[in-house]
């Protein structure tokens, strides 16, 4: 059956030098555990609006963004298989800037969220087109009660896979290519 769902990227600013925000899915996520992914996701609530997906923001990086300062990219239909079940969304696909953002100031869902990360929007890019086979990702594990500082290298298939549509909406809007 398909489905509704809010994805937001945070970032610092637009362009290749800006810091995107990455999260590490928490180990009991019943689909892709310990792959990272998307800012802040989720599903929405029967009757909500996509806008008012803005919550899953706060819920799950305790970062308070108003929906009036979202940008909206999109929508893109993902399927994938899962087992013996189909995962049928509608990713409702949203940017917020947040130029003074601190990974030090969030308070990630330790529950939702293993890690949470940024590398540079040129170096995001760069995996998920095939230009470069791995990046640094600098932040932080979530652990109970604190984080812990933390760098990791990445690769490309480290991360939920996207489509090729849904990283070109993205890519538009970050460098205008795609």
């Amino acid at each position: 059956m398909w489905h509704q769902t809010f994805h937001a990227w945070i970032a610092t600013e637009r362009g290749p030098a800006g810091r995107l925000v990455v999260q590490l899915r928490g180990a009991r996520k019943d689909t892709n555990p310990l792959r990272l992914d998307v800012s802040a996701a989720g599903h929405l609530e029967a009757g909500e609006s996509p806008e008012e997906g803005v919550r899953e923001i706060e819920e799950e990086l305790g970062l308070h963004v108003p929906a009036g300062r979202l940008h909206k990219l999109g929508v893109v239909a993902h399927e994938a298989r899962l087992g013996p079940v189909w995962d049928r969304e509608f990713n409702h696909l949203y940017v917020a800037i947040v130029p003074d953002l601190s990974l030090e100031a969030l308070r990630p869902a330790v529950d939702e969220i293993a890690g949470i990360y940024e590398l540079s929007v040129r170096d995001f890019f760069d995996l998920a087109f095939g230009r470069r086979q791995e990046a640094v990702l600098t932040g932080y594990r979530v652990l109970p009660g604190h984080l812990q500082k933390d760098a990791r290298t990445a690769r490309w298939t480290d991360f939920v896979p996207r489509s090729r549509p849904y990283l070109d909406l993205l890519a538009h809007f970050f460098l205008r290519e795609g």
